[in-house]
């Protein structure tokens, strides 16, 4: 699957408050964006977050770096990730990944070197997942 990067002019100063909705989405890593990304398919995040991502499968690359609420059914990190993280089935830190907060997985994969902390807690997929509490929209 090709992944389409959304590229905005470096002094373009955004407030948006709405859902992007995607089939594929990969964020630069020369901006910053302040929103709920909600896809259907796989996000790829190489830039830096601040808001939530809800989609099916998400990759934070080493130079990403997310800040708020991530639901997804399977997520590997290779940046860093910082927030409530739901994820339905597997959670895959990779070496240089860094996950921080509240983490609801179902199976977790940590490379050597790979960094966990906060309140983690294992659930059954078969469970309904928590809703969350403070989704960031602005």
């Amino acid at each position: 699957m090709k992944n389409i990067p959304i590229l905005l002019p470096p002094l373009l100063i955004i407030t948006i408050t709405m859902f992007l909705i995607i089939l594929s989405q990969a964020i630069s890593k020369e901006v910053k964006h302040s929103f709920m990304i909600k896809a259907d398919n796989e996000v790829t995040i190489k830039g830096i977050i601040d808001g939530d991502v809800e989609c099916d499968s998400v990759t934070i690359n080493k130079s990403g770096n997310v800040k708020g609420n991530i639901k997804t059914n399977t997520m590997i990190v290779e940046g860093k990730a910082e927030g409530e993280l739901n994820v339905n089935d597997v959670l895959n830190i990779k070496s240089e990944g860094n996950v921080n907060r509240k983490i609801f997985y179902d199976e977790i994969q940590i490379e050597e070197g790979g960094k966990l902390s906060g309140e983690i807690n294992h659930r059954d997929k078969n469970n309904k997942q928590e809703e969350f509490k403070d989704l960031k929209v602005s």
